[in-house]
């Protein structure tokens, strides 16, 4: 129970009003859990991706664009701004109106303010990424075993896919991987298997007292609040030729949108690793070493 009260107190913000923001007035932004029914049916145009841990976890997902959705939310965003600055164009105009009938003596403190122009630099939209989010757990898990250990698998629109964190829904606090995370493909009619979610401060938790970590910070040298570890995905109701490990590829930063407490995802061998705090990618070494398949 302290575990779970705890990944409760670190667990995320609340993302929901970025949902008014959509690339495409038409576009339906649609993802779920997979419930944990006797007998499960895969829809083979959707992807599912599929997550276990020890306990709870809470992670957050991103969609990123590809080529067309990345046009077709850039068309949008100039849309909008197209409208903003129409609606100022006229705003502007009875502010200048209402500064021509003011005497000149009139001090600054009493003149109307002039509206700001919307702009290419300082119009606020958000990035494709904030508003293709998918929230995974805690609840709502696929499996579940004695001690806490959770499955989860989750339906999504096939892409790629960034993690962003332990993030949990409509609530306050979380863990951003803004310092170094991992991206994968998700593709129609496959389960994604991401293996084993870690939050290695969690997990000091359950050690003796005079060992638990207080912070994050308290954390052993080279190690960091938020890990992934290679554990196979298998379950009777899912076809085992489906499932495919997740080939993850590295991403160096990502922007810190919800003022969440920031660190980054441990080394992955094969993957990646830090040098002095970049991202150092392998998996180009990885294919370099790896005999062609004939």
């Amino acid at each position: 129970m302290r575990i779970v009260k705890t990944l409760a107190l670190i667990s995320a913000i609340a993302l929901l009003p970025l949902a008014a923001h959509a690339a495409d007035d038409k576009e339906k932004w649609e993802h779920k859990a997979v419930a944990d029914k006797p007998q499960v049916v895969l829809n083979p145009a959707k992807a599912y991706i599929a997550v276990q841990g020890d306990y709870q976890v809470n992670p957050l997902l991103m969609k990123r664009p590809n080529a067309d959705e990345a046009a077709k939310h850039a068309a949008k965003r100039a849309e909008e701004l197209a409208k903003e600055h129409e609606k100022w164009a006229k705003k502007h105009a009875s502010w200048k109106k209402e500064v021509a009938l003011l005497s000149k003596g009139t001090p600054a403190s009493g003149r109307p303010k002039e509206p700001q122009e919307p702009t290419e630099a300082n119009f606020s939209w958000p990035r494709y990424e904030q508003v293709h989010t998918v929230h995974i757990g805690p609840q709502n898990r696929f499996a579940k075993a004695e001690g806490g250990a959770s499955t989860y698998l989750h339906e999504v629109e096939p892409g790629e896919y960034v993690f962003y964190g332990n993030v949990m829904a409509a609530v306050p606090g979380g863990l951003c991987a803004c310092l170094g995370t991992v991206a994968f493909q998700a593709e129609a009619g496959k389960v994604t298997s991401l293996g084993k979610m870690r939050l290695p401060w969690i997990e000091s938790l359950r050690g003796p007292k005079e060992a638990r970590a207080k912070t994050s910070l308290d954390l052993p040298e080279g190690t960091t609040s938020l890990a992934f570890a290679p554990t196979p995905f298998a379950d009777p109701r899912v076809p085992a030729d489906l499932v495919v490990v997740a080939r993850f590829m590295p991403v160096d930063r990502m922007p810190n949108w919800f003022g969440l407490e920031v660190d980054r995802v441990m080394p992955i061998d094969g993957v990646m690793r830090y040098e002095r705090g970049k991202v150092i990618d392998l998996t180009a070494q990885a294919a370099q070493t790896t005999p062609a398949v004939r």
